[in-house]
């Protein structure tokens, strides 16, 4: 672990710095997990409803206490780069983020959570639900 002393004006902060493998140093005793699922979907499309369903069956499988409703997105009016449709899930637990790209049939999903989830579940359920054609994700 590094330790850096940062001075500013009327503000002095430590700025810690971890290896991967290291246990967060902040709030040690706040349980978190973070999952990044990527991968290649099998369904013709994903629209609005999609985002949705996978969410909310999401919310539903891992026992998560939805506080507000479905957040659904699209960059597809401003952005060069990106085309597709997203979503967030606030959670009492914490959350969930999914993305995709229309053209390469790509998505990403992050979970953060206080509560512990079993990966493995989380996988089969996304695999199923969007007929995974490949797929990746690791824990931080």
């Amino acid at each position: 672990m590094l330790v850096f002393t940062i001075s500013m004006p009327n503000q002095n902060f430590q700025l810690l710095v971890h290896s991967h493998g290291d246990t967060l140093a902040i709030c040690p005793d706040i349980r978190r997990q973070r999952i990044i699922i990527e991968g290649i979907y099998g369904l013709p499309t994903v629209s609005e409803k999609t985002v949705r369903e996978v969410l909310g069956g999401l919310s539903d499988y891992l026992a998560m206490t939805p506080i507000a409703d479905t957040l659904v997105f699209s960059p597809d009016s401003v952005s060069k780069f990106h085309h597709g449709i997203g979503g967030y899930q606030a959670w009492a637990e914490s959350g969930c983020s999914f993305y995709t790209w229309r053209e390469r049939h790509f998505f990403t999903l992050d979970i953060y959570t206080c509560k512990e989830i079993e990966v493995n579940g989380c996988l089969a359920f996304i695999r199923d639900f969007l007929r995974i054609e490949k797929l990746s994700w690791r824990e931080v």
